[in-house]
Parts: C-alpha cells; structure tokens; sequence
C-alpha cells in the first residue's frame, strides 16, 4: 500500500468530477494535476478567460473540488493508498495559456 494516490488515481478521479456532478456543465477546456511526495495540485483551464472569471465569482470548483475528493476515496481500496494528502484548486484558462504562455500549459503552472 502506498501513502499516497497514484497518478492515474487523481485523473480518473478528476475525469469522473468533471462528467457528473457540477462539473458536467462547466466550460472546461483542460486540465492538469501536479503531484509531489505530500501535496496535489489541480490546474483546471477554462475555455475563456471571462469563463474562469465568472466561474471563480460564482464558486464554480467547489463542487468539482468535493466530487473529485470523494471520487479519490471511493477508488482508494482499488488502487492501494492510504491517505489523501493536501490537495490545491487553480484556475486558468486555455486562452491565457495561449495568449500569455505560447499555448503551453507547463510554462503556465511553473
């Protein structure tokens, strides 16, 4: 058993968030998760930067933030880890990354 989830555990987690729940009809163009020995992050990428403003006022990801945790501990005997370990919520968006990052979401999350 591992401490910690794997990697492809956090993404099935947060394909699964994103498809049910309230994430289902969120303009979501991507997104990426960050991953270190005690801590996650999620980097959620809207379509447009007016999307991830509107979204961020309204308190969009704190829905996907809860399914994509409960989704975690639903696969936690399936893929043997102990705990979850800190896990942070970004937002951006696709257009920024393209704009501001030369379309690249690595430049962005560094």
């Amino acid at each position: 058993m591992t401490q910690y989830p794997p990697q492809v555990a956090l993404e099935q987690a947060m394909i699964r968030a994103l498809e049910g729940g309230e994430g289902k009809s969120l303009p979501i163009a991507d997104f990426e998760i960050l991953r270190a020995d005690t801590w996650v992050a999620v980097w959620v990428f809207f379509v447009t930067e007016q999307d991830a403003r509107e979204h961020a006022e309204a308190g969009a990801l704190i829905g996907v933030e809860r399914d994509f945790r409960a989704w975690l501990l639903a696969l936690q005997e399936q893929f043997s880890f102990g705990e979850l370990p800190s896990i942070s919520f970004e937002l951006d968006s696709k257009e920024n990354v393209d704009k501001n990052y030369q379309g690249s979401y690595y430049l962005r999350m560094r």
